[in-house]
């Protein structure tokens, strides 16, 4: 069995444009200007917002964006509202349910 030399690297970097069609384009830490080639990603990161921080791997010369770097997401259990929620206090927390999921890429608006 031939044994495989390539090496994998990892960085972060800055999303400065990205499109369903043509990619993310990014600029790695330490860089003085974006790529101006565009590279795919993990379809759990999409959509990525421009500015967006992220984990950008390297291999066999080509880059993947895994997934955004952000702070960490509040949890939310149905039991945190009491049985005497309001109608509007359950929507609101609804809404707030989405937008996290939005943000982590499990749902979105393409």
């Amino acid at each position: 069995m031939k044994e495989d030399k390539t090496e994998t690297e990892f960085y972060i970097g800055t999303v400065k444009n990205w499109s369903n069609v043509t990619g993310v384009q990014i600029q790695l830490d330490g860089q003085d200007s974006p790529m101006t080639k565009r590279f795919k990603q993990m379809l759990m990161c999409r959509p990525l917002k421009i500015g967006a921080r992220v984990v950008v791997m390297k291999h066999s010369g080509t880059y993947i964006v895994l997934g955004e770097v952000s702070k960490p997401l509040p949890y939310y259990h149905p039991s945190d509202l009491s049985s005497t929620a309001t109608q509007a206090q359950i929507i609101e927390r609804c809404n707030l349910i989405l937008a996290i999921l939005r943000q982590v890429g499990i749902i979105w608006n393409p």
